[in-house]
């Protein structure tokens, strides 16, 4: 099976139809709780022994090589992605199809490498651009068509790098752009047009109060980043469908009043929890689906009154939960998370090496593991340089499918599937030369850090909250600045 967890991990991991049966019960690995010795330590071997569920999906259709996401259908190595069909390499894609490696797109359609996009059709290297179609390289561009290289603009069509040209003009530079080479040419010229433009200090639409990035229809809240409709909440990211009353939550949507919280879909009233979803009234949960009043537990679904998976009594579970958060305070691990040394994974790869970049050597002074990544050696035809392969999708033979494609930065092989190859050509774009996850790491590395700095607006000098840091090279213009300039 395709599973989330690699093989050495101690705990054993059933696949989607095993852990949702009847053939194994959770509460046998049940245990009272001992006021002798800290929570986490407990509850750390209770993680031992439970299965975990291999891939983290509900409601999926053909989408086995998925993991976070909910109503997929038949899509491909994407994560954290809902309501999503025909996408790949995706992170984030909500209310999209037939979208490859994108990240942080909504409501959009036949996209390639666009990082946050909202309602696109047919568009290619793209951030920040809404409403908008037939797009190539175009930065902050709203309600536009059929453009190339261009930043700032708004109800625009036929410009190539900021400049009005003809129809006729914009189809021939598409057809240049199916070459490799030209591609990146255009991408190099755009970037250095990209800096002498102004930038929106930050992306706040349809908001009142609120500060962070990349938010939408929200009032009053803070420090919260890619996310829609959040009401009185603070130090979130990314929120697809909506939270109330929330504090420091990652992918946590549909949601009222959670703290400390990591994928808690659709749950209310839940603190310190991992993957804890459809569920109520829950502390220091991990794994957990459709339940209510649990504590420190794991594997659960639609259960209620159980402390480190022992079944209560209502009466039994409230007279014991004061003394335990007492006992808790004690041990000073209330209010805590659950500790780093808790996880099965490298500090390398998971996403809090996105926010928080360090090397080897610095996570393992810290005492956190660091996995050394080995790919397994493809089964192909052939393996041929990325640099070597056509330079136009139309000189790409069918052939490519048996072939192991070897990265032009990591050396690391990688292959063509069919619906990636038909997406190619039917984008007219050429094959990429990275590694899936070099691809990752490079939308990455264009978006801001979700972080704020104080600064001064570079065209007024009014003070502004922005993710772009005193350092960075960017014109950075506060609202009122920027759209003087854009309108």
């Amino acid at each position: 099976m395709i599973a989330l967890y690699p093989k050495a991990t101690v705990f054993p991991v059933y696949d989607s139809v095993a852990w949702w049966s009847d053939r194994w019960d959770p509460l046998s690995f049940g245990r009272s709780f001992d006021f002798a010795r800290p929570f986490f330590a407990q509850f750390a071997e209770l993680q031992k022994v439970v299965p975990r569920l291999g891939m983290l999906m509900t409601n999926d259709e053909g989408s086995a090589y998925c993991s976070f996401c909910t109503h997929t259908k038949r899509c491909y190595l994407c994560s954290s992605c809902v309501v999503n069909e025909e996408s790949m390499y995706c992170y984030q894609a909500n209310d999209s199809r037939d979208c490859v490696d994108c990240n942080n797109i909504t409501k959009s359609e036949l996209c390639y490498e666009c990082l946050h996009c909202f309602s696109l059709y047919s568009s290619a290297y793209c951030k920040d651009c809404e409403n908008g179609s037939n797009l190539f390289a175009c930065y902050d561009c709203r309600g536009c068509h059929d453009c190339i290289g261009c930043k700032n603009l708004v109800s625009k069509q036929y410009c190539i790098l900021n400049e009005q040209r003809t129809k006729e003009e914009v189809l021939e530079m598409r057809k240049e752009l199916q070459s490799f080479q030209h591609m990146q040419s255009l991408l190099d010229r755009f970037t250095q047009l990209a800096l002498t433009l102004p930038s929106r200090a930050s992306h706040l639409t349809n908001c009142e109060n609120c500060s962070g990035d990349h938010l939408r229809d929200s009032r009053n809240s803070v420090h919260c980043f890619d996310a829609v409709n959040l009401e009185d909440c603070a130090y979130l990211c990314p929120i697809p469908q909506g939270a109330k009353d929330v504090r420091d939550a990652h992918y946590s949507p549909s949601t009222e009043l959670l703290y400390e919280v990591m994928s808690g879909t659709r749950s209310n009233r839940v603190r310190f929890a991992l993957h804890t979803w459809d569920s109520e009234d829950c502390l220091y949960t991990d794994e957990c689906f459709s339940c209510r009043n649990l504590f420190g537990c794991i594997g659960l679904h639609h259960m209620q009154y159980c402390i480190l998976n022992k079944q209560y009594s209502k009466d039994e579970y409230e007279a014991r939960i004061p003394r335990i958060l007492e006992h808790m305070r004690k041990s000073l691990e209330w209010g805590e998370f659950f500790p780093i040394s808790s996880s099965v994974f490298g500090y390398n790869e998971s996403i809090a090496a996105d926010e928080f970049s360090l090397q080897k050597e610095e996570a393992q002074q810290r005492g956190w593991k660091w996995t050394t990544i080995v790919d397994d050696v493809p089964k192909v035809q052939r393996t041929i340089a990325a640099m070597s392969l056509p330079e136009s999708i139309t000189e790409i033979p069918d052939d490519i499918l048996q072939w192991a494609v070897e990265s032009a930065v990591s050396r690391r092989p990688f292959r063509i599937i069919k619906p990636e190859l038909d997406f190619y050509r039917r984008m007219l774009l050429p094959i990429p030369r990275l590694h899936p996850e070099e691809r990752y790491h490079r939308r990455v590395s264009l978006r801001n850090p979700r972080k704020l700095w104080s600064r001064k607006c570079q065209k007024c000098g009014k003070g502004i909250e922005t993710t772009y840091s005193l350092d960075r090279p960017e014109k950075v213009y506060c609202e009122e600045c920027y759209l003087k300039s854009v309108y």
